[in-house]
Order: C-alpha cells, then structure tokens, then sequence
C-alpha cells in the first residue's frame, strides 16, 4: 500500500514554511509563541512591560528605579483549520517536487485565507480611530488619499515611528497610484508576506481580507496601521497530518489541522481608518 511510505512530516515542513510566506496580517505580528502550542485549547502567557519611568536628572540626588509591572496575560489557541486532500497514490506526490508544491502551496493559501480573515476582523479591538469628520468615513479619491495619511499620522503622534505598518486593499492602493504618490520599494522585499513599499513612515502590505461591509463595493472599509511585532500577537501550529484509505475508492487522502488564536496586545498603539471606496469625479 502506497501509505506505508507517507512521510507527513514532509507535507507538514513544507506547509509551515508556505504559510510563513503568505500570511500577511500574521506577518506583522509578534509570533515568538508558535512554539509553545501542540493541542487546540492551548494557552500562552504573554508577558508585556508597563513602561520606563523617566525624570529630571538633579545633582547628588539618587535615581529610583521603579518596579517593572509584569502585566501578563494569556493567549488562547482556540481556533482551527483543517485542510485535506486525496489522490491515487501519496507516495507519488511527495515524490514529484512540483505536484507536493502546487498541493503545498494551494493549501497555504486556503489556510492563510481564513487566518488572514479572522485577524482583519480585531480592527474593532484598536485603540485609535481616523473618520473624515465625526464617525463618518473617509469618501477615498486620488485627490485625497494623500489626506489620510496625514490623518492617520496624527492620529499615532504618541505612537513610536519605528516599524509602523499599514495593511490596505487593492483598492486604496489603486488612489495610491493615480495619486501618484513616491511609494518607496525594495525590490528584494517586494511582495514578500504582500508588501509592496513605503510610504509617509509606513510599510504598506496588500490584502484582500482587509474588513469592509461590503467587499464588493468596499464600503466601510476598515484598514488597520499599528507597530509591527507589537500590535498583535499570533500564536499557530500544525497540530496534526494524518493519512487514511479513501473508503470504496482506490486513492489515498491526507488531512490535517492547523491551530491558532491571536490577541491585539497594544491597542494604543494600532489604529483603524475608516473609509468608503470612492468613484473619481
């Protein structure tokens, strides 16, 4: 029986890495918990600092150095996606190269789909907000894209410059371009985890999961800036690959489970700007 050579291992590695790729909301995120999960249900203590003190220096006076308060809190891998498929003979697939990574990478991209999804969703969690004027969305057109980021810069005055993001829709991208903004590029770095630049202090990632009422119109679109490693945190696993016989056919199948769950852990420091898609005039 072709099962008895199924390396899951292999399907598991190659998936991880895959996922490592395209996952764009995860990628902004602080994920050096992914190692503590094994079951669904699991939990992870993330410890956060309250802050540093600072003061007047003053001569001949001693310099106190205040407590750190340790606000830990816990992060719960409560969510799971499972992925599968089936074909005449496993064994052949893990030995062709490019069907393990044409089966790899479609898998990926389920997964990531609704990983992605899932994270668009905490934009209520934010902090911060940005309307046009009271809690009325931005109307988005090439003349005044360039408006909100300025809007969105001081909405994060208080919030460290260094490794600020924002995630946005092709849309908002597209008034980016008529707009003909200077987006900054790294060729090496571009499209990686869908980033495409830099532009007024932020590393701009596509995504079509970015949370809108509706994804047809965009209409309420909710797009999320915050500081990398430090307004989210994601922890994820693939917590099994199993292989079995098809019942009544003659084809093998693979299944298997990738756990996750995630927090917003700063959100003073993340932002949601609420805009409408709007028709240039």
């Amino acid at each position: 029986m072709s099962l008895q050579n199924f390396q899951a291992t292999v399907l598991s590695a190659n998936l991880a890495v895959a996922l490592q790729k395209n996952l764009v909301y995860a990628g902004v995120a602080n994920t050096s918990y992914e190692g503590q999960l094994k079951n669904l249900g699991d939990k992870v203590k993330v410890v956060q600092v309250s802050g540093v003190s600072v003061g007047t220096y003053v001569r001949d006076q001693a310099i106190t150095a205040p407590l750190l308060d340790d606000a830990a809190t816990e992060l719960v891998a409560d969510q799971g996606v499972t992925w599968a498929f089936s074909a005449e003979d496993v064994d052949a697939v893990q030995r062709k190269p490019e069907i393990l990574s044409a089966t790899v990478n479609e898998a990926s991209y389920k997964v990531r789909d609704v990983v992605d999804q899932y994270l668009a969703a905490m934009y209520a969690q934010s902090g911060l907000t940005s309307y046009a004027t009271g809690t009325t969305p931005w109307d988005v057109t090439s003349l005044n894209v360039q408006d909100v980021f300025v809007a969105a810069q001081e909405a994060m005055a208080r919030v460290p410059l260094q490794g600020r993001f924002m995630i946005i829709p092709e849309w908002f991208h597209g008034k980016m371009l008529l707009a003909n903004l200077p987006i900054l590029t790294d060729n090496m770095d571009l499209y990686l985890n869908g980033r495409i630049g830099r532009y007024s202090g932020f590393d701009l990632a596509l995504s079509e999961n970015v949370s809108a009422s509706n994804t047809t119109t965009w209409d309420q679109t909710r797009i999320i800036a915050g500081i990398r490693g430090q307004s989210f945190a994601v922890a994820a696993a693939i917590n099994k690959t199993e292989q079995y016989r098809v019942q009544g056919k003659f084809q093998d199948a693979v299944q298997g489970l990738y756990i996750y769950g995630a927090k917003m852990m700063r959100p003073d420091m993340t932002l949601t700007i609420y805009a409408d898609k709007t028709a240039e005039a």
